[in-house]
């Protein structure tokens, strides 16, 4: 498969042979199919011949690929092609010849065979000279294969069936089945193509302030729609590793796919795509799904799928690993459509209203159920020339420069202002003003006009977004908005008292076909006008967050867990945090986090574990014991055996932001970097040990 571009030097051998008088001259060449670095020398010798010999020698020529664009599919062909490794036509596409060639350098780079062109994968490509020598085969590392270890073999991806067993599903687009309402969801990065935990917290769409923008999140997750907004199928307690299965797509047919998981025999696969002209994950339901030891088999129906390239992105079975989409990922529903778009987009404007008019600076929105925020982004627009006459703010005929500035069906922004054209009649156009709910503006001569061509969902090239707005006081926000021009309605309501401004907004653009990822665009509040929107709430409350006592009014303890108690399967421990005070906010849920220290005489290294509960009445949550495994678990009642479990800290999530109540009496709050302590000194003395 791999091909050296080697330059040879051909020596010329002389042979004399000495018989008599005669003499003669003869040119020997040896060939071989490996480079040789040394010359050898052959030399023989009798009576009457003397023989010198030497053979070819290979030099490499090494070539430069620092400077090559390894994000152009194209470029990744060529480099596959010029290297001996079959990538077909150079057409931009990704399909199973050029996903065969990526897996067979892979391999030979000592890389993780997976058919995609990720970061480390363009980085060897840019390094790579052609002199290189086959690499070791790749494999993960010990602490890899201790996060894919379980078990449970009913809920791990390393678990087989003894027999083959085929299930018919309901015809359903989406499935959900939580464990938890609160939590970590599995989800691979829709801009990397990395494996992605996203935190699920407290979420109100309708509210501009309904999701709190978490802080001091685990490493490698990622809170809510940071990564697109996400259905919620499974939901666990710890953040998710990539599994050392695989799937990929086969059996393509004009009405249905197939989609095989090899090294896993489990029923409980959940399959998870982006849609064309999408940027968000979603759950497709197989028809049926057929397993047999170390395979599944998920069968998917085509009818009523939507029209274009779907990529399936990763599988999952709640066993708190993730497998990555691998081989051949991406699958055209009906006809072959155009899918392309530029990887330059940005954030261009964001309209936020109130009852129709901008929302001015510092403009009081008390009350309100009816905020309305749209955003556009640069590569929609098609400028035309600025207007040559006055537009009133009572007309629904304008006169442009030319008959040729729009047509029907186009959206005109000029101004601050969205119009629909919906008739023309030479330089004037009949337009529906102040369309989805911009304000009716009056408009000078020489005002700049930009059109959108066409405002379907294949047009528009942003296809979610998110806003993050933030108090004075600190306290963060996040704001889903759907694809650019669609309207977004929101209410101030949970809105603490502030003082509020747009500090960054995150757009993702849809996946163009033949790529594994989309892109992505950041803008943050560098005084740039766009973000010159800022709004006043000053009759709701102000906030404050909860507190820990650690006695009551008479001294006695108020707070109660276990005490260094040994537990077994089937009990269960319980802890009473009667001395928490909600604050301000209601509370929704809390954390209980726990330092995982050897006990006795277990070889085992220390680490963590959370744990997510719903708010009790009385702050009373207990933990049951249903199961012991000797390896990791993420299951809220399946616990590891070999520990010691020392309360680490108690977090509470209300509905503005949250607080880490820490056994070492400190506390930590997410909306302020002011510090404070909390009297419960008594928190690392709650202990329970599996033995």
């Amino acid at each position: 498969m791999y091909m050296q571009k080697k330059v040879s030097l051909v020596l010329l051998t002389i042979v004399l042979v000495a018989c008599g008088s005669e003499q003669s001259t003869t040119e020997v060449q040896l060939e071989s199919d490996d480079p040789i670095t040394v010359q050898d020398e052959i030399t023989t010798t009798s009576t009457s011949i003397t023989s010198t010999t030497t053979t070819t020698i290979y030099v490499c020529a090494e070539e430069n690929n620092l400077n090559i664009d390894f994000d152009n599919l194209k470029n990744v062909q060529n480099f596959l092609n010029r290297y001996g490794y079959n990538a077909g036509e150079e057409d931009g596409y990704l399909g199973a010849k050029t996903i065969s060639a990526i897996k067979d350098f892979q391999t030979y780079a000592g890389l993780n065979p997976d058919g995609d062109v990720g970061p480390v994968t363009k980085r060897a490509m840019n390094n790579w000279t052609g002199c290189e020598e086959k690499a070791t085969p790749y494999v993960k590392d010990d602490k890899e294969e201790t996060q894919n270890t379980s078990s449970d073999s009913s809920t791990t991806t390393s678990s087989t069936t003894t027999t083959t067993t085929t299930t018919t599903l309901p015809p359903s687009e989406v499935s959900t089945n939580f464990e938890a309402s609160y939590g970590y969801t599995p989800s691979v990065s829709l801009t990397t193509n990395q494996i992605a935990s996203v935190f699920k917290g407290v979420e109100d769409s309708t509210s501009i302030c309904g999701v709190p923008y978490i802080n001091n999140l685990d490493s490698e997750s990622i809170n809510l729609y940071q990564n697109g907004k996400l259905q919620y199928s499974a939901i666990q307690n710890a953040i998710y590793t990539e599994s050392t299965s695989t799937a990929e797509i086969v059996n393509v047919t004009s009405s249905s796919f197939s989609i095989n998981v090899i090294g896993n025999g489990d029923l409980k696969f959940k399959f998870y795509f982006i849609k064309p002209f999408e940027s968000n994950l979603v759950e497709l339901t197989p028809s049926s799904i057929s397993t047999s030891p170390g395979l599944t088999t998920a069968i998917f129906d085509k009818t009523n799928l939507d029209q274009g390239y779907w990529f399936f992105s990763f599988a999952e079975n709640s066993s708190g690993q993730i497998v990555k989409s691998a081989g051949l990922r991406e699958i055209l529903i009906s006809e072959d459509i155009v899918q392309t778009q530029n990887s330059d987009n940005e954030i261009d404007t964001i309209f936020f209203l109130k009852n129709k008019q901008n929302i001015s600076k510092g403009l009081n929105i008390n009350d309100s159920n009816d905020i309305n925020i749209i955003y556009t982004t640069k590569n929609i627009y098609d400028s035309r020339s600025n207007t040559t006459n006055e537009i009133s703010g009572g007309t629904n005929v304008i006169t442009l420069a030319n008959e040729n500035q729009a047509i029907i069906g186009e959206v005109l922004h000029i101004g601050r202002e969205l119009m629909l054209v919906t008739g023309k009649d030479g330089s004037n156009f009949t337009v529906e003003r102040g369309y989805l709910g911009t304000q009716n503006q009056s408009h000078s001569v020489g005002s700049i006009v930009r059109a959108i061509d066409n405002p379907s969902k294949q047009s528009v090239k942003s296809s979610f977004a998110y806003v993050v707005i933030r108090s004075e006081s600190g306290i963060k926000y996040q704001v889903a908005l759907g694809r650019e021009l669609s309207t977004n309605i929101l209410s101030t309501s949970k809105c603490p008292n502030g003082l509020y401004s747009f500090e960054e907004i995150t757009i993702f653009s849809w996946r163009p076909q033949g790529s594994s990822v989309g892109y992505s665009s950041t803008k943050l509040d560098r005084n740039n006008p766009i973000f010159d929107k800022q709004f006043l709430i000053n009759n709701s409350y102000n906030y404050s967050p909860p507190t820990l006592l650690s006695t009551s009014t008479n001294g006695d303890f108020i707070n109660e867990g276990p005490k260094n108690t040994n537990v077994s399967t089937g009990e269960k421990v319980t802890f009473n945090f009667s001395g928490l005070t909600p604050g301000t906010s209601t509370p929704k849920f809390v954390e209980i986090k726990f330092k995982m220290n050897p006990y006795g005489s277990s070889d085992k290294l220390s680490k963590t574990r959370s744990i997510f509960f719903d708010i009790t009445d009385n702050f009373v949550f207990e933990i049951d014991i249903n199961q012991i495994t000797s390896s990791s678990t993420i299951s809220s009642n399946t616990w590891e055996s070999g520990y010691k479990y020392t309360l680490d800290s108690f977090i509470v999530y209300d509905e503005a932001s949250k607080t880490i109540f820490r056994s070492n009496q400190e506390v930590t709050y997410d909306y302020t970097s002011d510090k404070s302590t909390h009297d419960a000194y008594y928190l690392d003395q709650f202990i329970f040990n599996i033995p």
